[in-house]
């Protein structure tokens, strides 16, 4: 046992580790093809050449840059470098010889987003923003002459809106001050003159506004309504005669809405389909709508006639997510797409006439597909009448079977161990997609993954969605405690190895579920998650703050704050201490030193707890990380440690 990696790297300067043994160099090298794949993501198309722009990582690189790609399978062009990875990109809407980007700067990790203006024939990268705020949401205007974008700059808290030539950093404008924190740009009016801006207050309660791009001013475009109404997507007509944008109003789930410019009415498009709208495109020429729906988690994408609502063409798609959508001003379409057997691929449409082709591929880097198992969804009811979904990657191998390939689960006297993946949010969702290192825990240690939708999770309707708001938050416990107990009665899982896991929220719930069922985990291993939702709220950053408060309750109210108190899992596990028998699961606590959401003052104050009481704690600290690792050689070692701590907590083994 030794504490470098051979073919991953030594351990890492920037790592910080407590309570860890040595690390297994013969086991690193098993895990090294799980690590080397490299996930892809569509960003924009060029507007007058056949190319377009996607972020990955280089092969030797250390996090993600933005690519070039000018043909089908071809090449792609590295546009950018350094320390950061890119967070999303767009062409010059005219000529595609200029690119907007946003990369984190400073401290590693810190989210403090800077706005970059990339000349792609001088290949010069200019920061154009201040350097020391935080700003988000970069959009380029419909001519290409001004950017919009947020920024909390003014007082840390409200995120304003600013205006930009970007060839002139020094002509940025205050267009128009707003409150609070969750706010960003959907569209942009063709002619330059109108923004649609989707004003953020909770998962549930959002508003669209349309600002004037010369002067500021700010009208309310969604409907006033008694009830909470969620709004998702919004879009102007090419041709400016309406606008669709999504929303929950009156349905369990976000719909399509088309507001006509002429008479002002409002018309709800393919309501029959009783699943959430997650994205929406429309063509260059107004005539199609490129729709997204959820599907239990599964992307299924439809291409329809905007006047008669006809289905003119769904792809055939592995289950999996459909991560972005965009229309050329040709009419191709291209989408991103990620499934159990593929970290994303990038396809293009032609409906003149139909074709499909498939422009990039991730590939698997040499990683044996048959070890990676396709998901399959199972459905539990808690003891009040709640149901949730939790999908399964079971161990097995593939096999060819005539003209088909079948999976054959790996099926083991006494059953298999398991482990719970908590998604974060909350109000996220665990969807079937590509697991990353984690195919590890099927395909290498014969661990069964399950990944729960427990109340609260998006992509069920809003009541489903709101089901765990404020002091409802106790429920989720009987959700975890209806899957703990549905698992040891699987005869293929066995119920005496069962560990958890997550990260942010997910890190709580993975907190939260060994102090609310002491002993019946093996171990469990936190990812920034939250230990005290008091302290948290306490310490998050400003501009996050009453957004975070609208999903978890107020620490400001005295009857909120016991509950707060009472359900947070420091709290939960101090009260424990007072037995004299007390003892905790092996816990690793895994954390980034500047993570501005949940502050790593969260995790330590775990790992003093029980420290104090001698309970065994592994804890690794990335010091130029924030909220979850994006560097290579930081995730290699974190997921090397967490297979190393499932091989002795969950399976026994030295």
């Amino acid at each position: 046992m030794i504490s470098a990696i051979p073919g991953l790297g030594a351990t890492p300067t920037n790592i910080v580790t407590r309570g860890m043994p040595a690390l297994s160099a013969e086991r690193a090298a098993k895990l090294a093809p799980y690590l080397k794949v490299r996930p892809l993501r569509f960003q924009d198309w060029h507007p007058t050449a056949h190319a377009m722009l996607i972020t990955r990582r280089p092969a030797r690189g250390q996090v993600t840059q933005l690519h070039e790609v000018n043909k089908p399978q071809g090449k792609p062009v590295a546009l950018t470098n350094g320390t950061e990875p890119v967070r999303s990109a767009k062409y010059h809407p005219k000529d595609g010889n200029r690119i907007l980007f946003l990369r984190n700067v400073g401290a590693g990790g810190s989210e403090t987003y800077q706005v970059f203006h990339l000349d792609v024939a001088e290949k010069k990268t200019t920061m154009v923003t201040d350097g020391k705020h935080r700003h988000t949401g970069a959009h380029w205007s419909p001519e290409g002459r001004r950017i919009a974008y947020f920024s909390p700059k003014r007082n840390g808290r409200d995120n304003d809106l600013y205006t930009m030539d970007p060839t002139k950093p020094a002509s940025e404008k205050l267009l128009a001050k707003l409150t609070g924190g969750g706010w960003w740009i959907s569209d942009w009016s063709p002619d330059g003159r109108l923004l649609l801006v989707i004003e953020y207050l909770s998962i549930n309660h959002s508003k669209i506004h349309i600002i004037d791009a010369a002067t500021g001013e700010r009208s309310l475009f969604s409907p006033e309504t008694k009830a909470n109404v969620s709004h998702g997507r919004a879009r102007f007509d090419p041709l400016m005669r309406a606008v669709y944008y999504t929303c929950d109003e009156s349905f369990d789930f976000q719909h399509i809405v088309r507001v006509d410019f002429k008479d002002g009415r409002r018309t709800r498009l393919l309501t029959e389909t009783r699943w959430d709208v997650e994205d929406l495109e429309i063509s260059g020429d107004g005539k199609t709508l490129a729709v997204v729906h959820n599907e239990s988690g599964v992307s299924r994408l439809q291409l329809v006639d905007v006047k008669t609502q006809r289905l003119l063409y769904a792809p055939k798609l592995n289950s999996g997510v459909i991560h972005s959508i965009a229309w050329r001003p040709d009419g191709l379409l291209a989408f991103d797409h990620e499934w159990a057997h593929s970290p994303g691929e990038v396809h293009v449409l032609d409906l003149a006439p139909v074709s499909s082709v498939r422009w990039q591929s991730a590939g698997l880097d040499g990683l044996d597909p048959s070890k990676l198992p396709i998901p399959v969804r199972s459905t539990f009811t808690s003891r009040d009448g709640t149901k949730f979904d939790a999908w399964f990657y079971y161990p097995g191998n593939y096999f060819d079977k005539g003209r088909h390939t079948q999976f054959s689960r790996l099926v083991v006297t006494g059953g298999l161990p398991a482990v719970i993946s908590y998604h974060g949010g909350p109000e996220s969702q665990f969807r079937p997609r590509f697991m990353g290192a984690y195919n590890y825990l099927p395909g290498e240690m014969n661990v069964v993954l399950v990944c729960p939708n427990v109340r609260g999770s998006r992509g069920y309707g809003k009541k489903f969605l709101a089901a765990d708001n404020g002091a409802k938050r106790v429920g989720v416990m009987l959700d975890v405690e209806t899957l703990r107990n549905g698992l040891n009665e699987m005869p293929n899982i066995d119920g005496n190895r069962l560990a958890v896991m997550g990260g942010s929220y997910g890190g709580y719930m993975a907190l939260a579920s060994l102090t609310h069922m002491p002993g019946f985990f093996k171990c469990g291993i936190d990812r920034v998650g939250i230990s005290s939702f008091v302290t948290f709220l306490k310490n998050t950053s400003d501009y996050r703050r009453d957004l975070r408060r609208a999903e978890y309750g107020d620490e400001r109210d005295p009857k909120m704050r016991k509950v707060l108190e009472e359900i947070s899992p420091l709290n939960q596990m101090q009260r424990q201490m007072k037995e004299p028998d007390f003892q905790f699961s092996p816990l690793l606590i895994v954390q980034g030193a500047n993570d501005p959401r949940v502050p790593a003052s969260e995790s330590a104050q775990m790992e003093a707890a029980l420290r104090a009481k001698g309970q065994t704690v592994w804890y690794l600290l990335a010091k130029d990380e924030g909220h979850g690792f994006r560097k290579k050689v930081n995730r290699d070692y974190q997921h090397l440690a967490t297979m190393e701590f499932f091989r002795k907590h969950l399976l026994g083994k030295d």
